[in-house]
């Protein structure tokens, strides 16, 4: 079972580059690529400074929080950590009326205190700007955990199947046993909040009654081998809205809705492995309609406790399923899915429906790994139960190759291909109406990587081009375009001195119908570490060049200086500068703008 949290830590994902790249190099503003200088980021939030002290006493209202019993006896009672950072702020502006104030300040903090191990985070801002107060955290939830027994509490993201309850948040309790083989869980609670006044306007809104469910899962097996069943039912409480809202704002029925799924993993022999689920959906989307459906009255019989069953009542399917073959340096994986139009489930926030599409999914590598290739080709069609005007099919195919020729070369390439095609089913449709395109992505990045004792060299050539591709011979001026980027950045680092120095070029060309545009420029920098990396500068620039409709230079640069006294308390200093030049003065002011920022960061 998979449980999701709703205040689950965000990092930022890489740029397709190998891992020794991206440990030399991140990407500013401009899109240049340069030696990463460590700037603390505070996520902020707005209160006023007695709102504080009324946060922390009330931290406990909202969180989310799993805790494993068997170690709380290790656990101090009460810890608190974080962080808290006062910023002062100085802006000027010439050429332009100014964007912010002269000065400002910021205050922010996020102290995380911990009670026995159970983690509740608070975050804070104070600014002269705006002063409000909105709670870090609304939801609050418990899901301890001894041995193989968990139990949930509170607001809980849970997973059961990707069609019963698929992680959607609910409101109330729950229990799961995994003892060895055996797999049993079981949640019920409030799915939606009966919503129907605007308490600041007084006025009636679209409105949604309140919604509870029951969802349960029973399985037997190991991530080889599974056979697993869930369970959802659940309804809403028509009783939950006033009933003096007028019948012409009542635009919403109280809804019910019965899901049903199996899972099934099974390997073979380690070469071959399946694994499918299936779900069937019976959402009635007016549970309170008198009119009766004789294709459903069996199953209104078998259903009658978990589901009311009328003629506003649909029957859904979706399945999916998959066979792998491993060998050792190759495997195939062929997977089909199919989802019927109106397929949804209660548990589950969104399904892309109406479609099925069967998928090769290819991969080998060669010399130990230092030639590696893998891809996939799939082709989907939509319009299953012919209920729309034209059928949509795509053919959607990638591949990726690296290749490291030696300690020092590599080379790696990606290309995508989407094409899209419309055939009308019921009626004519005009030619210009029918979408007939193809969408090509290919990129080839060569790299250079060399460590020495004194030096690191890093050298990265990127070749990007894209393409929009229009078949329709009656829209394809229209709608054709293509665009290449391609930019080349140089790192040098002194690894016993502390220096590091960057340098790169980049151009972008976009075309398109009636126009280009074209940017390119440069970037270069460097850092230098002093006192035993206590004080660290850093200084990033920036030029770039825009050809349009107006030709523009654009300025950037930035100074650091950071100190740190130790580990609990840094000073830092920075100063910006940006530089707009248009070459036509009439339709764009040139304007600079200085900013300069003073810091300190105390971490408890």
């Amino acid at each position: 079972m998979m449980l999701q949290r709703s205040c689950a830590k965000i990092t930022p994902k890489g740029y397709g580059l190998p891992s020794r790249i991206n440990q030399f190099y991140t990407v500013n503003q401009n899109g240049a690529w340069q030696t990463p200088f460590p700037i603390d980021d505070t996520a902020t939030m707005k209160l006023s400074p007695y709102a504080f002290f009324l946060l922390v006493a009330a931290a406990p209202a909202g969180s989310c929080i799993a805790q494993d019993l068997q170690t709380i006896a290790k656990q101090k009672p009460l810890a608190v950590s974080g962080s808290l950072d006062v910023r002062g702020i100085f802006y000027s502006a010439s050429g332009m009326p100014p964007r912010r104030e002269a000065f400002t300040y910021l205050l922010s903090g996020s102290p995380v205190f911990r009670v026995y191990g159970i983690s509740i985070p608070v975050s804070f801002s104070i600014s002269e700007q705006q002063r409000s107060f909105r709670q870090p955290f609304n939801q609050f939830g418990l899901s301890p955990t001894y041995k193989w027994i968990t139990v949930h509490g509170g607001y809980r993201n849970v997973t059961f199947s990707p069609y019963t309850l698929a992680g959607y948040t609910m409101l109330g309790a729950g229990l799961e046993l995994n003892p060895g083989k055996f797999r049993f869980g079981v949640m019920y609670g409030r799915l939606n909040k009966a919503t129907e006044i605007d308490s600041t306007t007084g006025y009636v809104q679209p409105y949604s009654f309140s919604r509870k469910g029951f969802a349960a899962r029973l399985g037997w097996g190991t991530d080889e081998r599974l056979i697993e069943f869930s369970l959802l039912s659940a309804k809403d409480d028509s009783t939950s809205v006033a009933k003096g809202i007028p019948d012409s704002l009542r635009t919403v029925t109280p809804a019910a809705n019965a899901v049903a799924s199996v899972r099934a993993v099974y390997g073979i022999g380690g070469r071959f492995s399946f694994e499918g689920d299936a779900g069937l959906s019976l959402y009635t989307y007016n549970s309170g309609s008198r009119i009766q459906s004789a294709e459903f009255a069996k199953i209104g019989s078998l259903l009658r406790d978990l589901v009311p069953v009328n003629a506003s009542s649909q029957l859904n399917l979706a399945y999916s399923a998959a066979l792998t073959y491993k060998a050792p340096a190759w495997s195939l994986k062929v997977s089909y899915r199919y989802v019927d139009p109106e397929f949804q489930s209660m548990g589950a926030y969104f399904f892309n429906n109406d479609f099925r599409n069967i998928t090769f999914t290819p991969a080998f590598s060669l010399n130990g790994g230092a030639l590696r290739f893998n891809g996939s080709i799939g082709v989907q069609q939509d319009n299953l139960r012919k209920q729309k005007e034209q059928t949509t099919s795509r053919v959607i195919g990638s591949a990726n190759v690296g290749w490291d020729i030696n300690d020092a070369f590599g080379v790696d390439a990606n290309y995508t291909n989407y094409s899209t095609s419309t055939a009308p089913e019921v009626v004519q449709v005009a030619q210009k109406y029918l979408l007939a395109q193809t969408a090509h992505n290919l990129s080839v990045t060569p790299r250079f990587v060399r460590t020495g004792v004194r030096y690191t060299h890093v050298l990265l050539l990127s070749l990007n081009y894209a393409a929009l591709v229009d078949a329709n011979p009656a829209t394809k001026d229209l709608n054709g375009i293509q665009t290449t980027v391609a930019f080349l950045n140089y790192s040098l680092n002194f690894n016993k001195t502390g220096w590091a120095a960057f340098a790169g070029l980049s151009r972008s060309e976009n075309s398109y119908y009636g126009g280009k545009a074209l940017i390119y420029g440069g970037s270069f920098g460097g850092s230098k570490a002093l006192l035993k990396n206590r004080l660290q500068l850093a200084s990033s620039n920036a030029i770039s060049v825009t050809r349009q409709v107006e030709h523009a230079l654009v300025i950037n640069a930035t100074v650091t200086a950071a100190y740190n006294l130790n580990t609990h308390h840094r000073f830092t200093a920075r100063w910006m500068l940006l530089n707009n030049r248009p070459d036509m003065p009439m339709t764009a002011s040139r304007f600079t703008e200085h900013t300069s920022e003073l810091a300190y960061t105390w971490s408890f």
